[in-house]
């Protein structure tokens, strides 16, 4: 099954595709999230209960919904990016012996399509990370790794973007990763069985056109089972949570020089079965937020 949030710009509504065609869901504007885990709990009862209408045209996807706490991320997962990061932070060490597991704030989150608008001052070492995510459907404690993946909803795409000079400068990655709207994640959410085989399904990053990224799933060091048993092992997840797990090789932090975003430019993020997050960086300085939008 497929699920995502879309929007006409003046309505929203929570969608299942069903024959290439997208339905909304019937119940009224209920919060996203709740209507995606749900329908994610139940696909049968979600496709039975589908409006008769098609969701006009002039819907898009936006975030599929607003985790309730700051996303769980996952650094130095794919060994070639590791050993291309390690060059740029002068790490003794490329490879972990265990996930690097950090957050950010759910205040970066933006949609699929949203301008990535970043101050000046923040713009000099502006990167992107094409990365799987991972909806946690059943929470849990100390769940074990062969019983992990019974916790996932469904996966989405994210682009971690980074500031690269935050990251160094600050050592830990908090505000490097939380710039204001600018890690959109979507276009939608699958259902495991939509990514099968999933150690196959190809990951990457393109930069106005041209490609960056490349990859597989299957070449994560650490495995969705693995960073949720990490995780869950001290923090109690909860249904909703969001977990990114990591990027391939071929960031802009990894040329020499470095290839960051400009005033501009297009990144577009891709996870073979689940769609692309298309986005265009404005380096200026952004107006007012507006709230995140119901979750």
């Amino acid at each position: 099954m497929r699920i995502g949030t879309f929007s006409d710009g003046i309505t929203r509504a929570v969608a299942v595709e069903r024959d290439g065609s997208w339905y909304p869901l019937a119940g009224g504007p209920e919060a996203e999230r709740a209507a995606i885990l749900a329908a994610l709990a139940d696909p049968d009862a979600a496709l039975a209960s589908l409006e008769e209408v098609s969701l006009p045209s002039g819907f898009a996807p936006v975030m599929p919904f607003v985790p309730a706490r700051d996303p769980f991320c996952l650094g130095k997962n794919y060994r070639l990016h590791a050993e291309e990061f390690a060059r740029f932070n002068g790490d003794e060490e490329a490879v972990p012996a265990a996930p690097v597991v950090f957050t950010k704030s759910t205040g970066a989150l933006c949609g699929p399509t949203d301008p990535l608008v970043v101050a000046p001052a923040l713009a000099a070492g502006l990167d992107y990370e094409a990365e799987l995510g991972v909806v946690i459907g059943r929470g849990g404690e100390a769940i074990a790794a062969e019983d992990a993946l019974s916790h996932v909803a469904g996966y989405s795409v994210v682009n971690d973007t980074t500031a690269r000079d935050l990251q160094r400068a600050h050592t830990q990655w908090y505000l490097a990763k939380s710039l204001p709207s600018a890690t959109p994640w979507g276009p939608v959410i699958v259902t495991p069985d939509e990514l099968e085989p999933f150690s196959e399904r190809r990951i990457g990053a393109e930069v106005n056109g041209e490609a960056r990224q490349d990859s597989r799933l299957g070449r994560m060091i650490f495995s969705v089972a693995e960073a949720i048993a990490s995780i869950s092992r001290v923090v109690i997840l909860q249904p909703g949570d969001l977990i990114s797990m990591g990027t391939p090789s071929g960031v802009g932090v990894g040329f020499d020089p470095p290839r960051f975003l400009a005033d501009g430019d297009e990144v577009a993020c891709f996870i073979e079965g689940i769609g692309e997050l298309r986005n265009r960086v404005l380096v200026r300085e952004p107006v007012a937020s507006a709230a995140a939008g119901p979750g």
